[in-house]
């Protein structure tokens, strides 16, 4: 059972290895897993979880297989004769039944009956580890869903290793590298020290506001807020356009064409050279007209250049430019879909979400997805 278990999550898009596998029977050898199937589920979870994203899925593949295991199946003999000492009611309560975890050869199993707590033993509140996912309380912690300002700070953090360290006998005290030291040394305090890092992280921030963009207002004032609270950047510099990048870039939201407001992509790539990194945040949801047509270039009199046009020159200007989309890259193309699909294919596009983040940061430090 426990190897159709094991190839059930791999089905499932958990990555667990064999490694991890022989780690946890060695687990449940020692009876870490308190012969319970609640037990059992904290005990996988320690062992062959790496990311508190993977906690969700492993949860609903756990409630999958063992539901239909132990919903049907009677009480061993063995487990009956254990709850009728402590209380007969409970021999015949199917709620109970998937509350003992046996094996044969391991701690709790028949033969060890001793070792085997009684039901409503454990973390669950008296409640089984089997109904527990299935209720689907847990919290999500997928890495699919939206971000808040914490998160976005946090993925702002990858771009620190674009710092470089200065050259000077100064050394400053590396927290990472003495914490991993002293654990290797068995808690023997090992301090490690490093030279300081200096910034040089230059990022031009380009942000769609207004229309369709209206309903994503407060994620992007989170991550607005997030790239400002950044200390660890050199330069930011944000402005803002509608839909899409054609002549001009506004320093507000309001777009307004006023002095002092607004910059041309011209004069701003003059100004910022290949070293800035460019994050471009919209939902490229527009009529395709407005990619290759001039109409919506109001600000240069409808003669500009078109919007794609753009796009390439601020590409081959700014090699490290991705583009994070609040809406998910869409499988099919569709009337709704075209320009969000074209666009996807000038620049990298990645969601806006703590996955598309991570992913879209590292391709900006590597240039590779």
């Amino acid at each position: 059972m426990l190897i159709d278990f094991f190839y059930y999550l791999r089905n499932k898009g958990l990555k667990i290895s064999i490694g991890e596998w022989m780690v946890l029977m060695e687990g449940m050898e020692k009876g870490l897993h308190e012969s319970t199937l609640e037990g059992f589920r904290h005990l996988c979870r320690v062992v062959l979880l790496r990311d508190e994203s993977e906690f969700d899925p492993f949860d609903v593949a756990f409630d999958e297989f063992f539901r239909n295991r132990f919903a049907a199946k009677p009480l061993p003999k063995e487990v009956r004769e254990v709850l009728e000492r402590i209380d007969p009611k409970l021999a015949g309560t199917p709620g109970r039944r998937d509350q003992v975890f046996v094996q044969e050869g391991m701690a709790g199993a028949p033969g060890a009956g001793k070792n085997a707590p009684g039901p409503g033993s454990g973390s669950g509140g008296g409640r089984t580890s089997i109904f527990a996912p299935g209720s689907r309380r847990f919290r999500d912690f997928r890495k699919d869903n939206t971000l808040d300002t914490r998160q976005f700070q946090m993925a702002f953090r990858v771009l620190r290793n674009l710092s470089t360290q200065i050259e000077t006998n100064e050394q400053e005290l590396d927290i990472d590298r003495t914490i991993d030291s002293t654990c290797r040394r068995s808690g023997l305090l090992q301090v490690e020290y490093r030279k300081p890092r200096k910034n040089t992280i230059r990022v031009i921030l380009l942000m769609d506001s207004g229309g369709s963009m209206s309903s994503f207002a407060r994620l992007c004032s989170e991550l607005f807020q997030a790239a400002t609270a950044a200390r660890h950047l050199r330069e930011l510099r944000t402005y803002y356009f509608h839909n899409l990048i054609y002549s001009l870039l506004f320093m507000d939201p309001t777009m307004e064409l006023r002095d002092g407001n607004y910059i041309s992509a011209d004069h701003l790539m003059e100004e910022c050279d290949e070293r800035y990194r460019v994050i471009i945040v919209g939902d490229a949801e527009m009529h395709l007209y407005e990619l290759e047509g001039t109409e919506y270039n109001f600000y240069d009199n409808k003669a500009g250049i078109p919007g794609t046009e753009m796009l390439k020159r601020l590409k081959r200007h700014f090699p490290h430019m991705i583009w994070l989309n609040p809406v998910p890259l869409p499988d099919y193309g569709s009337p709704q879909t075209e320009s969000h699909l074209a666009i996807a294919e000038l620049v990298d596009m990645f969601d806006l979400t703590l996955d598309g983040l991570e992913k879209g940061f590292r391709f900006l430090l590597s240039g590779k997805k």
